[in-house]
């Protein structure tokens, strides 16, 4: 059987968006609990299949036909894959350009043929030859990205707040406003606030298109949506997305559930937790797919009253110029540290590289010599936002110290005020 891999043509858009796991009705995460589920129970990983004008909006709206990738089997689409053109915020250097991977499945009858790599191989080079210089996905299983050279980045917690138990230090001189709102009002401003909060926060993504007509989308009528106004009237410093508290389930009613919360200000944060957490008629609330160092727990009388009860990895990130992509961020403190890197999906970064950072900028160039630590490409891509710290890595033996000190040198270096945090994924 003769296999192919390349973008599709328009001729063939509606078949590959009906290929696609999510398109074709398919699981698309695994059947565990996971931290972007805001229900009480668990989120189902099965869905319906897409209908006709879910197919053409995904086709007109979202694909991007140049990066697509399929994979076909005497001529037979057996396998999809894309790349939205993303930015990422990285530590000190702002938005970069990310490929982010996506709409990535090959059908039953045809796994284990090597398709899922030839498809891989395709993207990334794409990545490369479009000076992209890291990759990111959102994994639908934990073993599979990992030998392509991508590693867990940033991470997220889902938790819950008795009602009792959720008192917040209010901070002196909000003279904001919270404002119900519709999904069509909310649509208007939210954008505009994402981009303004993604351009410090390290971990964040530019918005894929129609990721906030889908967030703002009411169609099943539960969604509730909530705006914060700042001292001058006009600006929106914060929004959330909840749904109503009414289930048929005695043992799921009044449980408010946030299905997001943005804010771009400290007062914004504290007056959105405070309506979500203190409803009347409700007893609890879940948020989903929330940082790990979530700043309301020090916020409450009693920081045990905030109970995480689910986490995971959530955007794994894959340098595709390990250089380039060191080189553009930024460090804490002035450093400098020889890395060898191992990467076999991706030989043009393996090697020994000198880094030269600092808070103002960094170089990284090739070098020689005994390296300070040696690495494979999947741990360096887990280390870059800051979200994992060396010494765990150390320990597990994804990293090896070869000069005493380099170790806790790369520790400061990478260190950062916030965890790398992602909203949404893709």
């Amino acid at each position: 059987m003769e296999y192919e891999i390349r973008p599709v043509t328009a001729d063939e858009a509606d078949a590959f968006v009906r290929a696609i796991p999510g398109g074709a009705g398919l699981p698309t995460y695994e059947p565990e609990p996971a931290a972007w589920w805001a229900g009480p129970g668990y989120g189902s990983p099965y869905d319906t299949p897409a209908t006709d004008a879910e197919v053409a909006q995904f086709r007109s709206q979202v694909l991007e036909l140049d990066r697509s990738q399929a994979a076909f089997a005497s001529g037979k689409l057996v396998g999809t894959s894309a790349v939205f053109s993303l930015e990422l915020t990285i530590p000190g250097g702002g938005p970069v350009p990310m490929g982010g991977v996506t709409a990535v499945g090959v059908l039953a009858t045809h796994r284990r043929r090597g398709l899922l790599r030839g498809m891989m191989r395709a993207m990334i080079d794409d990545c490369h030859a479009r000076g992209e210089l890291l990759a990111g996905l959102g994994a639908s299983e934990g073993g599979i990205y990992g030998r392509y050279g991508f590693g867990p980045a940033t991470f997220q917690v889902r938790w819950e707040l008795e009602r009792g138990s959720s008192g917040l230090a209010a901070l002196a001189e909000d003279r904001g406003r919270l404002e119900l709102a519709d999904g069509a009002t909310v649509l208007a401003v939210v954008p505009e606030l994402h981009d303004r909060i993604r351009q410090t926060r390290t971990g964040m993504l530019s918005a894929y298109p129609r990721q906030w007509a889908e967030r703002t989308d009411v169609a099943d009528g539960a969604r509730r949506f909530v705006l914060y106004y700042a001292a001058d009237g006009e600006t929106v410093d914060g929004a959330a997305c909840y749904r109503l508290p009414y289930s048929p389930d005695p043992a799921a009613s009044g449980i408010v559930q946030v299905e997001w919360l943005h804010a771009a200000s400290a007062a914004a944060y504290t007056a959105l937790w405070a309506l979500l957490a203190d409803m009347d008629l409700t007893k609890r609330v879940i948020a989903a797919k929330r940082p790990p160092d979530e700043p309301l727990r020090w916020q409450l009388a009693n920081p045990r009253a905030m109970r995480v009860t689910r986490a995971s990895d959530d955007l794994w990130v894959r340098l595709v110029d390990v250089p380039g992509a060191l080189g553009a961020r930024s460090y804490a403190v002035d450093g400098t540290l020889t890395i060898e890197v191992t990467d076999e999906f991706c030989p043009w970064n393996t090697g020994r590289w000198r880094l030269d950072g600092g808070p103002a900028g960094a170089s990284c160039v090739a070098a020689s010599g005994v390296p300070d630590l040696a690495t494979d490409a999947a741990t360096l891509a887990s280390l870059y936002l800051g979200g994992m710290a060396p010494g765990p890595l150390a320990r597990a033996g994804r990293l090896r110290e070869s000069r005493p000190g380099a170790l806790d040198r790369l520790t400061t270096m990478l260190a950062q005020a916030d965890a790398p945090w992602t909203l949404f994924g893709f």
